[in-house]
């Protein structure tokens, strides 16, 4: 589990060589993957193997369930907003650049939408070696959103196996998961308008 973790976090440091590469793929600690699906698209759930443009379907895979912690000390559950909220699972690193990019653009929506039934769960994946920086980059970015710590990165290898940070993940009010999204780009206009008509679907779809 230790050299896994550390390989992770290791591919989260900025390579001036690479620079450019990260701010358009996201932080991942793999080799960028040649299907566009996977590298910085928006990617519904029921999209064709071959990557073509499709809706999102009303129902996908059910999203596997976690308890974490929070920043406070308590807990939270996937089950909690069972039957009734919209949930954007959003995993991200202090040391991510493009994660503390996107941010605001996720504080934005959540603000928009949070009186439909939305919710964002923050799920932070920093280790022992950048943990104590969460809570000053929380503060400082003011996120208004539970944030939870995915110290050994758990949750986030069920739902993301590669490792992609940012990793974005929309889950409906009964469970399933409508939209997956790796990575960010400033000004990606296309991705961001797939995440927010995921989200309007599944707030539409009670």
């Amino acid at each position: 589990m230790t050299d896994h973790f550390l390989g992770r976090r290791l591919g989260l440091v900025p390579v001036a060589a690479l620079s450019a590469a990260v701010a358009a793929l996201g932080c991942s600690s793999t080799t960028a993957p040649t299907n566009p699906q996977t590298t910085g698209e928006t990617t519904p759930t029921a999209a064709p193997e071959d990557g073509g443009e499709t809706a999102s379907a009303p129902t996908g895979p059910k999203a596997p369930g976690f308890t974490l912690p929070t920043l406070d000390g308590d807990s939270v559950s996937l089950s909690d907003f069972a039957g009734d909220k919209v949930v954007l699972l959003d995993f991200w690193s202090t040391t991510c650049d493009p994660c503390l990019a996107e941010m605001p653009e996720l504080i934005a929506l959540y603000e928009e939408k949070k009186e439909q039934g939305f919710e964002i769960l923050a799920i932070s994946t920093d280790g022992p070696e950048t943990l104590a920086n969460v809570t000053a980059t929380v503060s400082k970015i003011g996120m208004p959103f539970p944030v939870l710590l995915d110290k050994e990165t758990e949750v986030m290898d069920r739902y993301n196996p590669k490792g992609e940070l940012p990793f974005t993940v929309v889950v409906d009010r009964h469970g399933h998961i409508v939209l997956k999204r790796a990575s960010y780009q400033a000004g990606d206009k296309k991705s961001m308008q797939s995440l927010v008509d995921a989200i309007n679907g599944a707030l539409a779809g009670g």
